[in-house]
């Protein structure tokens, strides 16, 4: 998820939150805000129930409507945040990027002094010199043998911030490749993804894989993981039922609030699984 993105579901929640005062244009924003997501999320109407009703004053009621898709909106979010160990990098990333792409469009604007636009350049590659390979490679005054990008001014200044803009770029559009081999390995949920014949990802889930990290959590006493343990049992009877999905979802809640007091480890556990309701 792009910070841009986050920003807008964000926005969009609080949208929902102002409008529970009154009828007025909830039918018009429920409207608005089905036709964004269905476009960015598959099937995100399928979920929100359809009961709009007409107030005394004529206006339709969207308001239970719109707190559905304000619930969904920060379900997505959660499991989002949760179920990937690179967030927190992704968000720097998103904000570094900004920041270059701005340098880089004003530079010859005095918005932002030359010092301020080198120390971004001296920023960015100290933070991602040791992941992002060949990120050094045909920048002005690097110094291979000591891995140092000395000071650069003037026309080799924006030369070096384009080339690292484009580099991190297309290293983002790749997935973040290589950044897998510096995820510990006992902070990533049970996921299994396979490509089907007609191209389409399937995400298969072990409960019991997730229970097997849960056991082996040392630094959780008994009685707790006793409780997680429980909680997976509940939500693998849920995932499994022949219940319609928005019954599913409903028949979640509590674990999804629960699961939201617990802490990052085990959120990080536990919400992959979420995504096995269908």
């Amino acid at each position: 998820m792009t910070k841009e993105l986050l920003e807008l579901m964000r926005y969009d929640i609080r949208r929902c939150e102002e409008a529970q005062e009154s009828n007025n244009g909830t039918h018009r924003l429920y409207q608005a805000l089905i036709a964004k997501y269905n476009g960015i999320f598959d099937s995100f109407e399928e979920d929100i129930p359809k009961i709009g009703k007409v107030s005394t004053g004529g206006e339709l009621n969207y308001r239970p409507e719109l707190n559905a898709i304000k619930e969904k909106l920060e379900m997505i979010i959660a499991t989002d945040e949760e179920k990937d160990p690179l967030y927190e990098f992704k968000v720097m990333y998103e904000e570094d990027l900004g920041s270059l792409e701005r340098a880089i469009s004003d530079f010859d604007n005095s918005d932002t002094s030359e010092i301020a636009k080198l120390q971004l350049y001296k920023d960015v590659t100290a933070r991602y010199h040791a992941y992002v390979p060949k990120l050094s490679d045909g920048l002005y005054e690097y110094i291979s043998d000591c891995a140092f990008y000395d000071d650069v001014s003037g026309e080799s200044l924006i030369h070096n911030l384009k080339q690292i803009y484009n580099k991190l770029l297309a290293f983002k559009s790749l997935g973040y490749p290589s950044l897998k081999d510096v995820i510990p390995k006992d902070t990533m949920p049970m996921v299994q993804i396979t490509n089907t014949n007609d191209n389409r990802i399937d995400i298969s889930i072990s409960f019991s894989g997730v229970r097997e990290m849960i056991e082996h959590m040392s630094a959780l006493p008994d009685t707790e993981i006793e409780e997680i343990l429980s909680k997976i049992n509940e939500l693998e009877k849920i995932v499994k039922s022949s219940d319609r999905k928005s019954k599913k979802w409903e028949n979640a809640k509590d674990i999804i609030k629960w699961i939201a007091d617990k802490g990052v480890d085990v959120g990080i556990a536990l919400l992959p699984l979420l995504l096995q309701i269908k």
